[in-house]
């Protein structure tokens, strides 16, 4: 798979904390004890659109590098807060007082944006103790907004020579950073699949600040996702199995290791006021799982195609009046067409793409975000396999997007999102009732201690099943609803509902457990029998039994019996 996809997600997430340029300022009302210091800027390079609007820098900072002072330090000492600098600058010595900021870039260009809590000076010569700053310390008011093209700002992180964008570490030039396409084709045990999968993006952001903040005023942040989903799916005979892949496992793993111990730093210029500031970005985890679970006849093919913009998203207010934080959901994802080939059976897909990044602003524990994302389109496919329409072809498919963000500050968890879920059904063809014919109750007592209360037992409950599917196996868990009545018709139970993993699974039947009350009679003696009533058996994919059927009058029994 291309690596270039990881990274166009996580060069996007980084663009949420951080932003561009320069230099124009302004003084406040007469009132201020000293001008802060405003930024007005837009303008675009390599891929980013930015405007820059009101930015304000607390006047109290105090901006060091190599150009005003000599750093002493080492790298170690300035990761524990401690800096020793010489300096002969007026402009620099007359703000280096407790409770003030410094904004130190090493000789290293690591950049240090810290509190002064005590100072030490021998003639040009300043020991400072410092501690962590919060976000609102540095801008205290105004608003970052960027739009952000990916595939050009793919080709700047391609050529490396870019003024915001560098990857640094392990990167390599013999990687490719190409917009995610993947039209490889997979095969294995008679069953080939070509995903045929590509997407791009553009990313809208906003960002304001407020004074003294720990996070941003605000945060708004969406991606508008253009994707072309169109898998092929082809089986060179008869098929009953279910097949799982992960796309990410098909990288490389030396490539994998590397991708995710590169580190893609971002710099935004701030002109005179600030320089550089940097961000930092890395990916946590990336999959793409699909799961394909197929009865098939005899030699089949079909095809999916389905495609659009859909934007997912969110924006979060920090105590900002009239405006609450919510998310951002737009979807134009359709179906174009399904292609019906020569289908014989059942195939039931899902595709998602997973990613979790993670960014941090000031190179620092100031500010991070992470997220998760996922996004996919699963879909039930019937042709030409019902036992019961042996001509029948029907499909539906729906595209389904889930996601939730964490915005942190000085190492600690400050915000996380609510978990959200939006699904869109893309296509409805063709109709076929998913049922499943379920007969031959049988039970038997599994344990002598209840297994819920005083007076519950549990009873592992054989049952044959058919599909209308020729040759389809049940898998996964089963949904039960059952209602339980005593032996004098007294309801112990209604509408109990569990979740069980059948065992045994033959071609034809099927174990499951269930826990079932009796009637207490009087403190030392409980009823023997109980009957179990209206059950209904629902498994993974849809497909539902309603009653048990008496195969000696095929029809359904109107209770089946349990002895203690």
């Amino acid at each position: 798979m291309n690596k270039t996809f990881y990274l166009f997600i996580a060069s996007l997430i980084t663009f949420t904390s951080c932003s561009n340029d320069n230099d124009l300022s302004k003084d406040l009302p007469n009132n201020a004890i000293e001008p802060v210091k405003v930024i007005n800027k837009s303008g675009s390079a390599d891929g980013v659109t930015y405007n820059i609007r009101d930015l304000a820098i607390n006047p109290d900072l105090t901006k060091i590098s190599s150009e005003n002072a000599t750093i002493i330090s080492s790298e170690t000492e300035m990761q524990n807060g401690n800096f020793k600098i010489q300096t002969s600058s007026s402009a620099v010595a007359e703000k280096l007082i407790v409770g003030n900021l410094i904004y130190l870039t090493s000789n290293n260009d690591k950049v240090y944006f810290r509190t002064i809590t005590s100072i030490s000076k021998n003639n040009n010569n300043y020991l400072l103790s410092t501690t962590d700053a919060n976000i609102g310390d540095l801008f205290q008011g105004g608003s970052i907004e960027i739009s952000m093209n990916v595939q050009e700002n793919e080709r700047a992180l391609r050529s490396k020579n870019t003024s915001l964008l560098t990857a640094k570490g392990n990167y390599n030039n013999s990687f490719t950073y190409d917009i995610f396409n993947h039209i490889n084709e997979y095969k294995a045990n008679g069953f080939t699949l070509n995903p045929n999968t590509s997407i791009n993006s553009v990313l809208n952001m906003k960002i304001g600040f407020g004074k003294s903040k720990i996070l941003p005023n605000e945060i708004e942040v969406y991606y508008q996702i253009s994707s072309a989903v169109n898998p092929n799916f082809t089986f060179s005979g008869a098929v009953n199995k279910k097949y799982s892949y992960n796309l990410i496992d098909n990288v490389p793993a030396n490539l994998l290791d590397l991708l995710k111990k590169v580190e893609i730093d971002l710099t935004i210029p701030a002109g005179d006021l600030l320089g550089d500031i940097p961000a930092k970005i890395s990916i946590d985890e990336i999959a793409f799982p699909i799961d394909v679970e197929a009865t098939i006849s005899q030699n089949s093919h079909f095809a999916i195609n389905s495609s659009g913009i859909f934007k997912i998203g969110f924006a979060y207010y920090n105590n900002v009046p009239g405006k609450k934080s919510h998310f951002i959901y737009e979807n134009t994802i359709t179906n174009s067409k399904i292609t019906e080939g020569d289908l014989t059976g059942e195939v039931i897909s899902d595709m998602k793409i997973s990613i979790k990044p993670k960014i941090q602003l000031l190179d620092s524990n100031v500010l991070d975000v992470k997220g998760n994302i996922e996004f996919g389109i699963n879909s039930f496919t019937l042709g030409n396999g019902s036992l019961s329409q042996p001509a029948a072809f029907t499909s539906t498919g729906n595209f389904y997007s889930s996601g939730t963000f964490s915005f942190g500050a000085l190492g600690l968890t400050v915000y996380t999102t609510e978990l959200f879920r939006e699904n869109k059904e893309l296509w409805n063809m063709g109709n076929l009732a998913k049922t499943i014919t379920v007969s031959n109750f049988k039970s038997v007592k599994t344990s002598s201690l209840p297994c819920s209360g005083l007076y519950s037992y549990g009873f592992d409950i054989t049952l044959d099943y058919k599909y209308l599917i020729n040759g389809k196996v049940l898998s996964g868990d089963l949904e039960v609803t059952y209602d339980v009545y005593s032996d004098i018709g007294t309801v112990l139970e209604t509408a109990k509902k569990v979740k069980v993993s059948p065992k045994d699974i033959t071609t034809n039947s099927f174990k499951i457990n269930l826990c079932i009350p009796f009637r207490k009679i009087n403190i030392f003696s409980i009823a023997k029998t109980s009957n179990i009533k209206n059950i209904t058996i629902k498994d993974a994919n849809g497909y539902i039994a309603t009653g048990v059927i008496n195969p000696a009058t095929n029809i359904a029994y109107p209770q089946m019996t349990v002895t203690k």
